[in-house]
């Protein structure tokens, strides 16, 4: 009777373990598939260097941690030349998932758009795009006149032979869309990422890891720039000990008042919603900090069971 127990439990942790997940070598032809090997007189040149989860190190040093908090899989570069033109880059991640792509991809969004991808990003001669589960890197190493041209060139090419779009993070849907500005928006796990973008605290108040989603935007009223915080905790319980410790230690003097003026002369106003944490900073008035959390509770009142769903 025990053996069939220990097999039934063996099949079933197969089943959950293996069907959404590919093997490195499917990611690895899958990667080499969506890399041309030309355009516009670009070749591939040399052999392309592939990076996982444990040696993301060995290639960018401490920038591999960023990376790895969005759960990345496996990383292919690949360098293209062309004579007369400066080298070209491409750095390829399988981040495992879309959500995770557009995370990794909304960590930075300062640049101008420019429609390659489900959203782009170029500046300096650098392009960032995110497309299904793929977030793509392409710069070239030295900027010359024909720099934006043929990078846009290259990555629209990449874009193409991505076949499958994805989805950005369910929690989004939880954000008013007034005000909203829709390129600052920031999906993240971990509070170094949170500090990053607005800083809390060097302690991990809010209690965020791997198991939290987080979604950070900024709203702007009058030339006004407000910060709504929105996380979702795996259940209730974690939802309300991170309530009562981030009040306790960011908000000692609030009582039982759940917005309070600090010394700055704006305001934040916060929110306890099941296992949801709502966060109004820098809010000019009590009154605009108390309608943006009024108004993400009533978005999530609304849709709270669907965003409850698997991402």
């Amino acid at each position: 009777m025990g053996r069939w127990i220990l097999a039934g439990m063996i099949i079933v942790g197969i089943v959950m373990n293996s069907s959404p997940v590919l093997s490195m070598e499917k990611r690895k032809l899958e990667m080499k598939e969506i890399a041309p090997l030309e355009v516009e007189g670009y070749q591939k040149e040399g052999q392309d260097e592939f990076y996982d989860r444990q040696t993301a190190f060995r290639y960018m040093d401490g920038a591999a941690e960023l990376y790895r908090s969005y759960g990345f899989k496996l990383l292919m570069v690949r360098r293209y030349s062309k004579t007369n033109h400066p080298s070209i880059v491409l750095e390829l991640f399988d981040m495992g998932s879309s959500e995770e792509a557009f995370g990794i991809f909304s960590y930075q969004t300062d640049e101008e758009e420019v429609g390659i991808g489900q959203a782009s990003d170029y500046g300096g001669g650098l392009l960032r795009f995110w497309k299904g589960r793929f977030f793509v890197h392409l710069y070239a190493e030295k900027e010359s006149p024909s720099t934006k041209r043929d990078l846009l060139t290259v990555g629209e090419v990449i874009s193409q032979r991505i076949t499958k779009e994805g989805v950005r993070p369910k929690l989004i849907q939880g954000l008013p869309r007034e005000g909203l500005s829709e390129r600052t928006i920031r999906y993240f796990h971990l509070h170094p990422i949170l500090n990053h973008h607005y800083f809390i605290s060097h302690e991990n108040l809010l209690r965020l890891n791997e198991r939290t989603d987080a979604v950070l935007a900024t709203y702007r009223w009058k030339e006004e720039k407000t910060f709504l915080l929105l996380i979702r905790y795996p259940d209730s319980k974690e939802a309300q000990r991170a309530f009562s410790r981030f009040k306790k230690a960011y908000l000692p003097e609030a009582g039982s008042s759940n917005t309070i003026q600090i010394e700055n002369g704006k305001w934040v106003a916060v929110r306890l919603y099941q296992r949801y944490l709502l966060i109004v900073f820098d809010s000019p008035s009590r009154e605009e900090g108390e309608a943006l959390i009024e108004t993400t509770y009533g978005y999530l009142k609304r849709r709270g069971g669907w965003l409850n769903k698997k991402r």
